[in-house]
């Protein structure tokens, strides 16, 4: 065995290396000496060295000893909320910074106990909602969300039995029950979410991600074909430029167009599908590069006239699938093209078609800039959004039509056709499922909701605020940290 308890050590050997290590500190060496004659390890040198220079500390008072486990409470919260530690790591993490209930079984406890109370008691608005809902697994167990999408709070979040089209009614049925009203669900193409959404009367929004996702995938493996086939061409124009003699040098020539002619008809087909995907993109724009709307007969026309040419030169299964998924639900997204259709009806009457261009621009923009992998070019079309808006305000003649077109930005930005909000509020909760060691609970799933919904963005567009705050309008003065040690 490489470690061992050593029982051999007498209580005065462990106090000579404990004050031997004291006299020796800052010289270097000193732990790894006594480590060495003892035949002990270093941890133990540095364990023995604390206790002794504790017991010397001075006694402290039941205020001192109170606030100590204050902080040491503090810790167990900000370690699993901020940190999303496992039990066992706070625990591990306490006893290294010699804080008291550090056991398990305390900070188990301890959390237990504040996720008790944390139902939250969210504020009700009687204006009709937007949500975002979806489902995630957390240990083989079914979670469903389902956020408020201009916020981004989280109104529920529930252990389900299953994620049938019952369930999802029961869980719209519950928000309903406390009051909130609730127009609208954006979500993925489940069929138990959509049978739910149906049940509760409520107008179904596909999500525009999963409408395209599909077409991704054959993108990446044409990507792939191509770079492979550069590099064999690349391969056999350098055995062409090493052959010898003349007959070598005419058979590696061969090979070389062979390969030349191959490379060709791949790059080919990934620059002729990467121009029908990104034109598929193009055509699901709210409007065109001069502001004009786009209704639901011109996008369904533009996506329609894509896939068909998808379909005449890429036969492939993937293709295949993802067109017949396409053409199967593309109708469930012109919810919000219908919305965006009425908003600009109703804004036509106080503001000049000049204005409202700019505004709209200033949203597509807005949305481009944030989906943009290229940080460079995101900075780009973001000055660009507030170049047109700046125009529009600019534009107005006086403070009513400069209300409207605030307004208008408003009504835009609440306008929803992607649940992607949701997808990175589900990426944060599974990572909580890491530390989980073998399943999560309703409680646990209370607190967090607790905390993330109390999170304040220290960066981004919603910079200083958290999602109760913009819910509501108004920040809550505590934090969730200060909240919680209340309860």
């Amino acid at each position: 065995m490489r470690f061992f308890r050593r029982k051999d050590l007498k209580a005065i050997d462990r106090a000579v290396i404990g004050l031997s290590a004291i006299v020796g500190s800052g010289i270097y060496g000193t732990i790894t000496d006594l480590a060495s004659n003892y035949n002990i390890s270093r941890p133990f040198v540095y364990e023995l060295k604390s206790k002794i220079l504790s017991s010397f500390s001075k006694p402290e008072t039941s205020d001192a000893k109170q606030e100590t486990i204050n902080f040491a409470n503090r810790m167990i919260l900000v370690m699993k909320l901020c940190c999303r530690s496992s039990v066992g790591g706070i625990s591990e993490a306490l006893k290294l910074l010699n804080l008291p209930n550090n056991s398990i079984g305390y900070v188990s406890e301890f959390l237990n106990d504040k996720a008790s109370f944390c139902i939250d008691d969210l504020p009700i608005l009687l204006k009709p909602l937007t949500v975002l809902a979806d489902e995630i697994f957390i240990c083989n167990i079914p979670v469903l969300v389902i956020l408020d999408a201009s916020s981004h709070l989280i109104l529920s979040i529930e252990l389900g039995k299953d994620r049938t089209g019952t369930t999802w009614h029961n869980c719209f049925q519950s928000l309903r029950s406390k009051g909130y009203v609730i127009k609208k669900v954006a979500k993925d193409l489940g069929t138990g979410l959509l049978k739910g959404a149906n049940e509760s009367e409520l107008i179904s929004q596909a999500d525009l991600f999963h409408l395209q996702k599909p077409f991704d995938t054959l993108l990446g493996s044409l990507t792939s074909q191509a770079e492979r086939a550069i590099e064999a061409e690349e391969a056999a124009l350098n055995v062409l430029n090493n052959r010898k003699s003349e007959a070598a040098e005419w058979k590696a020539m061969e090979k070389y167009f062979d390969i030349m002619d191959t490379t060709t008809t791949i790059i080919d087909a990934y620059d002729n599908y990467n121009f029908l995907h990104r034109e598929l993109h193009i055509a699901f724009n709210t409007f065109e590069n001069n502001g004009t709307f786009r209704n639901r007969d011109k996008v369904n026309g533009d996506a329609m006239a894509a896939v068909d040419l998808m379909e005449e030169f890429f036969d492939y299964d993937i293709t295949k699938k993802a067109i017949s998924f396409l053409r199967n639900n593309i109708d469930g997204y012109f919810p919000f093209t219908d919305e965006v259709e009425s908003i600009l009806k109703f804004y036509r009457i106080y503001l000049p078609d000049f204005i409202i261009k700019n505004v709209c621009l200033a949203y597509q923009k807005n949305l481009k800039a944030i989906a943009i992998k290229d940080y460079s070019l995101g900075q780009k079309i973001k000055k660009e959004a507030e170049e047109h808006l700046t125009v529009a305000l600019t534009a107005t003649r006086n403070e009513n039509e400069k209300k409207h077109a605030e307004d208008l930005v408003k009504a835009l930005s609440e306008c929803i056709r992607s649940s992607s909000a949701l997808e990175a509020k589900n990426s944060v909760i599974r990572r909580y499922a890491d530390s989980a060691t073998n399943k999560i609970t309703q409680k646990q799933l209370n607190l967090i909701a607790f905390y993330m919904n109390r999170k304040v963005a220290i960066r981004g567009k919603y910079k200083g605020a958290s999602p109760i705050g913009r819910f509501t309008g108004i920040e809550e003065e505590l934090s969730f940290l200060e909240q919680l040690m209340q309860k």
